[in-house]
């Protein structure tokens, strides 16, 4: 009953996500009219309005066009004023163009966008050696071109799985399969991913120490930070051998159910106490990794027009990244959304662009994850030669952890 409580509830955030997606997105353009303005039937603005364009396309490179703006209704029939197309984006006027999808699309920056595709290509070695170093810290040798492979298909399952981790379940199961040390394996994709994300969080607090003015900034530095304090804090606690024996942390997992299980993961995280290098260098690879992904993200907005500063893109792009890894909806569609026009608005980006950025993000990705397709159909994805699987009762089968 429970399964299926949870496979309605994700389904439901997921179609709220993209009902929120649909309804954030507007294919007509809009003008921007400043507050102060004199409208042509007499009225006079008293706050910053956007009109509807009901005649003309927007065209860049044609100056002289027009187009017609509705400002009203009279006796059924639309009130109009024609805004020059030269006349948008100039001081002199105060007047904007909010584009809507379709020209958003159609004026993109077209070597932007394949800069930002490019750009997205240095993240997959980098995710692979940072994997394959955790791996080869706990003495599971594995060749890195299989490690490549796997995290090439497991990139392909984030598109097929809740969240944007889901690819994370299908890497532990092949890793542990034939491993002799399924503990290690699951537990060395469990490692790899909290480098990943909290690369995120300390990648967003360093570019915010340096934006502490900036309201919107200054609040997702100070929670950012608050995060990482506790995630510190945790592992502190965590691989202290005394402060572990005073809250009774073995003592917790031997009474617990399936505590047999639940020890082999234990020793096999604790473990990593005794690699202080791997984990610290896996940290420092994924601020870079992210740091290219922040960029080709950024490079997409700025080719659909943001004017955002790419200092404050630094931090909340991060944020977002970390709100869509939660397992709710599809590559977090909806909900990274929500976080990132809820933080970009007081920047003056406008939620057509702010979800094109976001599309254009996860179809970068979806583009390299046809290489990880074309593994999984080619077959042979295991990590190891194919040997008799251990039971679940000898998951512990890795190397003695070190004495506490």
């Amino acid at each position: 009953m429970k399964k299926y409580v949870s496979i309605i509830l994700r389904t439901s955030v997921a179609v709220l996500g993209l009902a929120y997606i649909v309804w954030m997105v507007d294919l007509r353009d809009r003008v921007e009219v400043p507050a102060g303005t004199t409208l042509p039937d007499g009225r006079q603005l008293e706050e910053s309005t956007s009109f509807k364009v009901i005649q003309g396309s927007y065209d860049p490179s044609d100056p002289a066009g027009e187009l017609t703006v509705q400002i009203g209704l009279e006796a059924g029939k639309p009130k109009t004023m024609p805004v020059p197309q030269a006349a948008l984006g100039t001081d002199e006027h105060g007047l904007r163009l909010v584009p809507g999808l379709i020209t958003m699309v159609r004026t993109a920056d077209r070597l932007l966008l394949l800069l930002g595709l490019v750009t997205v290509s240095l993240i997959y070695p980098i995710l692979m050696y940072r994997w394959w170093w955790l791996m080869h810290a706990r003495g599971m040798s594995v060749p890195m071109w299989k490690a490549f492979r796997l995290t090439m298909v497991g990139n392909f399952f984030n598109f097929c799985m809740p969240g944007t981790t889901g690819g994370d379940v299908i890497k532990a199961y092949y890793a542990a399969k034939g491993s002799g040390r399924r503990a290690d394996a699951v537990v060395s994709v469990i490692v790899d991913r909290v480098c990943g994300l909290f690369g995120l969080l300390v990648l967003a607090g360093l570019v915010g120490l340096f934006m502490l003015r900036d309201d919107t900034a200054r609040h997702v530095t100070v929670t950012v930070w608050l995060i990482c304090a506790g995630f510190l804090v945790g592992s502190a606690v965590y691989f202290s051998n005394r402060l572990r024996a005073k809250l009774g942390i073995d003592w917790l997992i031997s009474k617990l159910p399936g505590k047999q299980l639940l020890a082999s993961i234990d020793q096999a995280a604790y473990a990593y106490r005794d690699h202080k290098t791997v984990v610290i260098g896996s940290i420092v690879m994924s601020v870079t990794l992210h740091v290219a992904l922040v960029t080709a993200t950024a490079m997409a907005g700025y080719a659909m027009g943001i004017q955002t500063p790419i200092s404050l893109l630094m931090i909340v792009i991060p944020v977002s990244f970390l709100v869509g890894a939660i397992p709710i909806a599809p590559q977090g569609l909806g909900v990274m959304e929500f976080f990132a026009v809820t933080m970009l608005q007081s920047s003056g980006a406008y939620p057509n662009q702010v979800v094109g950025m976001l599309i254009m993000i996860r179809l970068y990705q979806m583009f390299y994850s046809l290489l990880g397709s074309v593994f999984l159909l080619k077959g042979d994805i295991h990590l190891h030669p194919q040997q008799q699987e251990p039971s679940d009762a000898s998951l512990d089968a890795a190397p003695p952890a070190p004495a506490r």
